[in-house]
């Protein structure tokens, strides 16, 4: 649970500062095999938000999960 409310963390951090998130969500003080700081796709960091979610309610998870749609969103995002 604490990566999951971790990369949400990042995710919020990053929204609430207005800085950009088309190239995903950046993780902090974790790099990829070429040094490069990694980043979670927006599909990954919507998951981790249901996921989080879901860990306090399954219900609110499951109305989140019918009624967002965030990844129908990214799906036809160009």
């Amino acid at each position: 649970m604490f990566t999951t409310a971790s990369h949400v963390r990042s995710l919020r951090n990053r929204a609430a500062h207005h800085e950009p998130l088309i190239d995903g969500v950046p993780l902090p003080d974790q790099t990829d095999r070429r040094g490069r700081t990694r980043r979670l796709t927006l599909a990954d960091a919507h998951a981790e938000v249901l996921r989080l979610v879901e860990y306090i309610d399954k219900d609110v998870a499951t109305w989140l999960g019918q009624t967002s749609r965030v990844s129908e969103l990214l799906r036809t995002w160009p």
